[in-house]
């Protein structure tokens, strides 16, 4: 059975702070991290993971390739 995968694909952005910010205060952060994100990319590599021939249907943006080339390295066409 070949899965075809339709979803999200997302770039999350985490940004470290010393406390949650309050009502009228800015914080700035102390870092940011970058993760692969979203619900259908990370379903279709689970299913690679699994065994199932997987496929993944969706809109990459220039600044998410580095989503498509997770996609390829984890067997996801």
């Amino acid at each position: 059975m070949k899965i075809l995968s339709f979803g999200s694909l997302n770039i999350d952005y985490t940004y470290s702070v010393d406390h949650m910010v309050q009502r009228g205060e800015t914080l700035s952060s102390s870092r940011l991290d970058v993760f692969p994100g979203g619900k259908g990319s990370n379903q279709a590599i689970a299913l690679a993971k699994a065994g199932a021939p997987t496929y993944m249907a969706g809109r990459v943006g220039r600044d998410g390739m580095f989503l498509v080339d997770l996609l390829k390295e984890n067997h996801v066409d």
